[in-house]
């Protein structure tokens, strides 16, 4: 069987919800089988400015640590059946965190990226991509 992620998602602007910064204006985000195993996340879309924004990444969902360009190193990880979490760190510390939801329905991925906010606080930003073609 699939993985159920895999496909192609449309951001849903109207359930934007961000506790933290501006949230891109449009994004796809394409989910793909790796041949080895694993997924590739690619996301094309535009930033608040209305600049074009393009990120790639993937490899395992094993939770193990994968050295990027820039001093960097991401984990992916499978949570359950329907969650996958990334992290990304430099020299031991949180950078960033995400965590994607997939649907009981099959029909979108929630989002969410665990962010400070203005005063340090912990806060989270939402987002819905929506299936477009699987």
């Amino acid at each position: 069987m699939a993985d159920p992620f895999i496909g192609t998602w449309e951001l849903d602007p109207a359930a934007l919800n961000y506790a933290s910064g501006q949230p891109g204006k449009r994004a796809t985000y394409i989910i793909e089988a790796l041949p080895a195993g694993g997924l590739r996340f690619i996301l094309n879309g535009e930033d608040a400015e209305g600049r074009p924004v393009k990120f790639q990444y993937g490899g395992p969902l094993d939770g193990s640590s994968q050295a990027l360009p820039g001093g960097v190193a991401l984990i992916l990880r499978r949570v359950d059946a329907r969650s996958i979490e990334s992290i990304l760190q430099r020299d031991g510390k949180v950078l960033d965190r995400w965590m994607r939801e997939f649907s009981a329905d099959g029909q979108s991925i929630k989002m969410t990226q665990f962010v400070k906010d203005a005063d340090g606080r912990d806060a989270r930003n939402l987002s819905v991509y929506r299936r477009v073609q699987r």
